[in-house]
């Protein structure tokens, strides 16, 4: 916001400012649900897959043979 005070009045270096937070803020919320729907209930630390009802499909398959 300082930087944008001698280019114009400091009522729009405030505006700016403002709607520059609340605009990362939003973004980054949005973000962050995003990854959480990604991700679900985590990831399994062996494989890397994503649990699934809190199993991994990839290791706590029964194994046949």
């Amino acid at each position: 916001m300082i930087g944008l005070m001698p280019f114009l009045a400091p009522l729009y270096a405030i505006i700016i400012a403002i709607v520059a937070y609340f605009g990362i803020k939003v973004f980054v919320g949005r973000r962050k649900k995003q990854i959480q729907k990604a991700i679900g209930e985590g990831m399994c630390a062996v494989c890397g897959a994503r649990i699934i009802q809190n199993k991994c499909p990839n290791c706590d398959t029964p194994k046949t043979g």
